[in-house]
């Protein structure tokens, strides 16, 4: 009985205090305590105080049972991580206050460290018999593992997204949402890491270094942008604000991760996930997807910089027309500047996913566009992937193919600014993708709506892998047919929707423009064909400077008005280039010399094909060949993918790509340095 009362006694002393506290400590951090009336902060304190009291009075009985109920182990791990939780969250909210604090602040952090851990606690303890059972079953590792790649991938996304989710209640719950989603997806990518590195190591090696690239390059463009004023890096880190809030949300994240992953692995919703159709397919294509997010990141780095509303004008990139499109995609004012026909739906196909991504970005249409050009880059590097693993069977071999492509000149460039091209490649690899994979005719049409709307004269790259691969001309003319159908109608709702967006590609006055673009082919534009083809698209030698007819400095690679062609000027250059001569000498030996014997012979004549077309749509057209460089881009690395395939599960082929790769990476680094350096000087 003694003990009884004893007991009773402590747990409302206990409670008393804790209420006096955390009602205390709420006053001074979120209610303007020291500004009230003495009666005012008198109430302010022991009205709440009295509320956690008799909270706290019921909950310690439920809590004791609960502690009581498990091993000394769990209640270790509970409480240290109760504590870790409420003192890691303390130090990155006041992180950079600690030293510039009165001495007081000594006293109110004490009073503000206890708090956390009760509220720690108590939020804790409800998951303490989840944490016995993962401790019991030896997963500990997993979950924790899980939690980590929630908590590290989280950071960044929720960095991103507290720019437009702003307050506590959103950013609380988008903590949650990517806990759940990424501890779910980071339970079963521990699995996926731990079989393959068991089953296939050496492809586990070559994606870890691909990845590391990645990350390092992504890091360091980070650095780099910082260069020019105009970079929102507010986008990319997360605010200050924000990072107690997640820190603490996350870290209370772990107890209930525990508690999750038993729920879903014993009501058997992990084993029904493992037969659903999107499982299936995100495990087997879990390295291109993986690699298409990191480009994602990638391409919106230089994206956020190129594109900003400072840079008022067309023509500074390459020729490239990324403030007509930023205006046209971002506002109501989607009609062409130019007047130009070549893009029959352009504005259909464009403007309604800039407005979505704009809407789930609170109504910032501008990142939606930049997140939207992202997206595209990455795509092609995904479409690549996939192709190659189609065609090879060797995951790590086309993670490298679909890399090599990403780090070129020609996707660096375009999958980071707002204009139409990075999408057209990514449109042709979609129907090649497609093609290998022998999906039926409506499909390739509904890809080749894509093509034809964006710039129809690419269309012919369509029909021309088309009937390689299928060779019925019956067949290909009701494909061609169905085709130009429906891009009619389809021009016909894109300028109902868009009243004025573009005169119709029908009309034959409207293809007058274009005579603008043509010049006179001579030994120097046959150069620039070379170059640009095979050379400049891939690794980028130093631009031409030019400073006149508009604001800004232009960059380009070939420039016929004034006759003046890019050439490599520095060592890495010239290393990086030679390099590039020599795989594109080995991938046409093993073409010539594994023709009869190539299972995928027909792609390989379609991508030349393809290929060659462009040559001669180019031998008149165009000013700045690099413009146009994503519409050939991908048949060149997708045909020495192919060439390359007798060779491809050879670790000593992988290793060269891998060398390669870090050469690619280092010689275009060197152009996006360059050009931020200019902007840099201009803002």
């Amino acid at each position: 009985m003694k003990n009884q009362r004893l007991a009773t006694a402590g747990r409302i002393l206990i409670s008393a205090l804790a209420g006096i506290v955390i009602s205390f400590t709420l006053a001074q951090t979120f209610f303007d305590f020291t500004s009230r009336a003495f009666i005012d902060q008198l109430f302010l304190v022991i009205v709440p105080a009295a509320a956690v009291f008799v909270c706290l009075l019921y909950l310690l009985p439920v809590m004791g049972k609960t502690v009581a109920g498990i091993s000394v182990p769990a209640r270790r791990i509970v409480f240290l991580w109760a504590l870790l939780a409420a003192l890691l969250s303390f130090l990155v909210t006041h992180s950079l206050s600690l030293a510039s604090r009165p001495s007081s602040f000594i006293y109110y952090s004490l009073l503000t460290l206890f708090s956390l851990f009760i509220l720690s606690l108590l939020l804790t303890l409800p998951a303490a018999s989840s944490i016995q059972t993962i401790l019991e079953a030896g997963g500990q590792r997993r979950v924790l593992g899980a939690w980590l790649f929630a908590s590290f991938f989280g950071f960044f996304i929720a960095g991103f997204l507290d720019n437009f989710y702003t307050s506590p209640i959103e950013i609380i719950l988008l903590t949650l949402l990517l806990q759940a989603a990424l501890g779910v997806g980071g339970y079963f990518f521990m699995g996926r890491v731990r079989r393959v590195a068991g089953e296939r190591l050496f492809d586990a090696i070559v994606h870890g270094a691909l990845f590391l690239m990645l990350a390092g390059f992504i890091a360091w463009l980070y650095q780099a942008d910082r260069r020019v004023a105009l970079f929102p890096a507010e986008y990319f880190v997360m605010n200050e604000d924000t990072r107690g809030l997640f820190a603490f949300v996350s870290l209370i994240a772990l107890p209930w991760q525990a508690w999750m992953h038993i729920q879903l692995k014993f009501s058997g919703f992990y084993n029904r996930i493992k037969h659903t159709k999107v499982y299936a397919y995100v495990s087997a294509n879990l390295a291109g997807l993986s690699l298409a997010l990191g480009f994602l990141v990638l391409y919106l780095l230089f994206a956020s910089v190129a594109n900003d509303p400072h840079f008022d004008v067309d023509d500074i990139y390459f020729d490239a027309d990324h403030f007509s499109y930023r205006i046209r995609l971002t506002t109501d004012n989607w009609r062409d500047y130019y007047w130009r026909s070549v893009h029959p739906i352009m504005i259909l196909l464009f403007k309604p996913p800039v407005d979505l991504l704009g809407f789930l970005l609170k109504g910032n249409k501008l990142w939606g566009a930049y997140v939207f050009v992202a997206l595209g880059g990455a795509m092609c590097v995904y479409l690549a992937w996939t192709f190659i693993k189609s065609a090879t069977g060797n995951s790590a071999y086309a993670s490298l193919i679909a890399a090599l492509l990403g780090f070129t000149a020609s996707h660096l460039t375009f999958g980071s600014l707002i204009e139409s091209y990075i999408f057209l490649a990514g449109s042709l690899l979609l129907f090649h993708v497609l093609l290998i994979k022998d999906k039926p005719l409506p499909a390739l049409v509904t890809a080749s709506l894509a093509t034809i709307g964006i710039t129809h004269s690419n269309f012919a790259q369509n029909v021309i892998a088309f009937f390689t691969v299928k060779p019925n001309v019956r067949q290909t003319i009701r494909f061609v047919a169905t085709v130009l159908v429906f891009l009619v109608l389809l021009t016909l709702l894109n300028n109902l929707l868009y009243p004025d967006a573009q005169p119709f590609f029908f009309v034959p006055s409207t293809l007058q423009a274009e005579q603008q673009n043509l010049f006179p082919l001579n030994e120097l534009r046959i150069q620039a064909l070379a170059r640009g083809f095979l050379f400049h698209n891939i690794a980028a030698p130093t631009p031409i400077f030019y400073d006149k007819d508009i604001p800004f400095i232009q960059f380009r690679f070939f420039k016929p008005e004034i006759e003046e062609l890019s050439q490599y000027t520095l060592p890495i250059q010239t290393v990086t280039a030679w390099a590039w001569l020599g795989l594109l000498m080995f991938a046409g030996a093993l073409f010539l010399s594994n023709i009869r014997k190539n299972p995928h012979l027909r792609f390989s004549l379609a991508l030349m094909g393809c290929f060659a077309l462009n040559i001669v749509l180019h031998l008149r057209y165009g000013k700045e060949l690099f413009l146009y460089s994503p519409n050939w881009t991908y048949a060149l690395v997708l045909f020495l993918g192919l060439a390359w395939g007798s060779v491809s599960n050879r670790r000593w082929f992988q290793a060269i790509l891998l060398i390669f790769l870090s050469l690619l990476i280092w010689n275009n680094g060197i152009l996006l340095l360059t050009i931020l350096d200019v902007l840099g000087s201009q803002v």
